[in-house]
């Protein structure tokens, strides 16, 4: 029965609404955005994101944000990395890199959370090291063809310093305020627990991946029986 109960609330709670169609619509959107001026509204993370093209460390770019009401920027999922990959190449930077934010590592379980205490499930943004240390300060190259791997872990203390990538939550005025219904509602995907290790016969479709419920299962230490959930192919 508790299995059961269990199964059901985490079910509930990946719901993933996705339509690539009103998804770029909403993202691309700059008018009345709800946004300060020079800032870029992303709904599915209810945020708004700018550059600061200025070469900072990554503690003075942190401080930068904070100053505009934001923090350097977290990555929950692999559309707000893609979202954020794209916008930084838009400002064409002198240096291609950006600052995010820093990765710290639990030391109850070993799995990583970002610095604004957001929880992503977005690994494969790494180029391929797994990470090491307890803090990551990170970057975001923007000389690669894919968002995929193009994070790499950095020295926070950089002297020569990288522009930054700031993120803030939208107001919350900006979601009460009502709006006429839209006649291409969004699709519904329900998610399936999956194993991450081939052979367990938990797959995903072809049209999905299995995300991990633990960061450290990207660079192969979970346990055979490491668990995750399929969700939709971008």
């Amino acid at each position: 029965m508790t299995t059961t109960i269990r199964a059901r609330f985490y079910c509930c709670c990946l719901l993933v609404f996705f339509n690539p169609i009103s998804s770029a619509r909403s993202e691309e959107r700059s008018e009345k955005n709800d946004c300060p001026k020079g800032w870029t509204r992303y709904d599915r993370s209810k945020a708004c994101f700018v550059v600061l093209p200025q070469r900072l460390r990554w503690a003075e770019a942190e401080r930068a944000c904070s100053k505009s009401g934001g923090r350097l920027a977290s990555i929950t999922d692999e559309y707000e990395n893609a979202f954020v990959f794209n916008l930084a190449k838009k400002a064409n930077l002198t240096t291609p890199t950006i600052w995010l934010g820093r990765l710290v590592r639990l030391a109850r379980t070993g799995a990583y959370e970002w610095h604004d205490g957001a929880i992503g499930r977005q690994a494969e943004g790494f180029r391929g090291e797994p990470p090491s240390g307890t803090e990551l300060c990170l970057t975001m190259w923007l000389d690669f063809d894919r968002p995929e791997g193009s994070w790499n872990e950095w020295d926070c203390g950089y002297a020569s310093g990288y522009s930054a990538m700031c993120k803030k939550s939208l107001k919350k005025s900006a979601f009460s305020v009502s709006t006429p219904p839209t006649t291409e509602p969004p699709g519904t995907h329900i998610s399936q627990r999956c194993c991450v290790q081939s052979g367990c016969g938990q797959r995903c479709s072809s049209n999905e991946r299995c995300i991990p419920d633990d960061l450290n299962c990207w660079w192969r230490t979970c346990s055979d029986n490491g668990m995750g959930w399929c969700l939709p192919v971008p």
